[in-house]
């Protein structure tokens, strides 16, 4: 039988190298193709001309349960029908498309549904055409031991947008973004959901990479905070049943939106929070080399990611905020040195106040996010000419009580709740502890646009300090309504950020 990742409908990753492009694989063991009534391989394919071709391939038996077939590689939009005959057994997959693959994971808001944006009605229905977008969703599963063979359970098969119940229980962020990338580049889009809502990134990351970070030894029973308790939470578990299983397979990426478990939901300091700058990189690394050991997935495959969106209107905690910094290895933007073929998108403008869920924690406002993140994808995974984050600074620089912050492109700047400045001057405490309570806020009055990459800031202070940028868990309220936005058509806003200032230049 087939490892049930496969079935009639699916996406296939489109390329390769040489003869070698994706894979199939399964359970059992193939006939001797000696035998008269040995193994048999149909692969037929219709490509975008209108071409028809036939593929002959062997089965591969790569231990003693294990087969599998690696075809050569398919160009994007190839429709291919797969059938094997082995004795008297036949399998087949039917309607496969080639195309790029993501991989989507994360905790709940990677897993909020389509179901559960603003407009989802309209949304589901409008994207009901868009036939060259296969999703599907994998299924809760825990695993103590790593596994290469260990087979998964779909929520659903392999469907398209049509399947509106379907569409409906799929990842807004993983299918949005998709329709996106597809809107622009016309290559059919595979997106897999594998997410599980509340789990820290230790439950996804496997035990060499937290030996790597020294990452404290998990608690026994598996918990996180009061009342956070669950085999979900145990180290390595969710990568062990929800990602190692399928890395045979060859993918075009992988998109993440998780962070909020890691950094604390109130009043403590985290789960592992000052760790992250060193798990999310780590794991990125890891996820890629498991991949490309296994398959024909590049090394350096695209890694897209969410920042933290707004939460509580109110609060001071550091949780959010310092989480988001160490999700960029605290350089404040990706790609970077530590985070290579790294995009991201902002989501500090999605304030959303309905209580309970969707809302509050959960944002409904998912279309301009996986839109930015779309817009940072075409650059890093497809080389187009798209931004890969809105406005950041290349310098700070003081002289008397000015304070000159220039970006590397043109901006708008807008205070309309706040000026989105901070300051702390006891440098080595600022983030150290559960509240922002150092930081101060610079007042509006004291912030101005002077030209199209600058803005000076007023600041009567003598002693080293850090300037921060949007260092507030909910720093605005209005959709859309943070200070600094790009001025190109893309308007990505930009990220927070904190750069240390002395009199003199200074650099982060």
């Amino acid at each position: 039988k087939f490892h049930s990742y496969y079935g009639d409908g699916m996406v296939l990753q489109s390329g390769g190298e040489g003869q070698h492009g994706s894979r199939v694989w399964g359970y059992g063991t193939y006939y001797d193709p000696n035998d008269p009534n040995g193994s048999d391989v149909m692969f037929r394919c219709l490509t975008t001309q209108g071409n028809t071709f036939f593929g002959g391939y062997s089965i591969g038996q790569i231990s003693a349960n294990i087969w599998e077939i690696v075809f050569s590689p398919n160009d994007p939009g190839d429709l291919c029908q797969l059938q094997i005959s082995s004795g008297e057994e036949v399998l087949s997959i039917s309607d496969i498309l080639f195309g790029d693959v993501w991989i989507c994971s994360g905790q709940s808001n990677m897993e909020q549904t389509m179901a559960n944006i603003i407009n989802a009605e309209e949304e589901i229905a409008n994207s009901a055409n868009f036939s060259d977008i296969r999703f599907t969703v994998i299924q809760n599963t825990i695993a103590y031991e790593e596994n290469d063979d260990m087979d998964i359970v779909l929520d659903f098969p392999w469907s398209d947008p049509s399947y509106s119940e379907g569409l409906a229980e799929m990842s807004a962020i993983c299918f949005l973004y998709a329709r996106n990338i597809f809107s622009e580049t016309g290559i059919p889009q595979g997106m897999v959901a594998s997410d599980w809502g509340g789990t820290p990134i230790e439950s996804w990351t496997n035990t060499e990479v937290l030996e790597s970070c020294n990452v404290p030894a998990g608690p026994e029973p598996c918990s996180i905070c009061e009342g956070c308790d669950g085999e979900q939470f145990c180290y390595s578990v969710l990568w062990n049943a929800m990602i190692n299983p399928l890395k045979r397979n060859f993918v075009k990426g992988f998109l993440w939106y998780q962070g909020e478990t890691n950094g604390g939901y109130g009043g403590y300091l985290g789960f592992n929070r000052d760790y992250y700058q060193c798990t999310f990189p780590a794991m990125i690394d890891s996820w890629r080399h498991e991949f490309s050991l296994h398959s024909m997935t590049d090394d350096t495959a695209p890694f897209g990611f969410v920042q933290l969106a707004s939460w509580r209107p109110d609060t001071t905690e550091a949780s959010f905020p310092v989480i988001r910094w160490h999700q960029t290895a605290d350089h404040g933007f990706v790609p970077n040195e530590e985070m290579e073929n790294v995009f991201m998108a902002v989501s500090l403008d999605t304030y959303d106040d309905k209580e309970d869920y969707p809302g509050n924690l959960h944002p409904r406002y998912k279309q301009i996010v996986a839109e930015r993140l779309a817009v940072a994808g075409l650059n890093i995974a497809y080389g187009l000419n798209y931004p890969t984050n809105g406005p950041f600074p290349v310098s700070v620089e003081i002289e008397g009580n000015t304070i000159t912050v220039t970006y590397d492109k043109d901006l708008t700047y807008l205070a309309n709740e706040i000026s989105g400045f901070y300051y702390c001057t006891q440098l080595d405490s600022c983030d150290a502890g559960i509240f922002l309570d150092l930081w101060r806020e610079i007042e509006m009055e004291s912030v101005e646009q002077v030209s199209p990459k600058e803005i000076v800031v007023q600041l009567e202070e003598n002693q080293p300090f850090w300037l921060s940028y949007l260092w507030r868990e909910t720093p605005v309220l209005a959709y859309k309504g943070l200070p600094v936005y790009e001025a190109a058509e893309t308007s990505l806003p930009s990220p927070p950020w904190k750069w240390l200032v002395e009199r003199r230049k200074y650099g982060v």
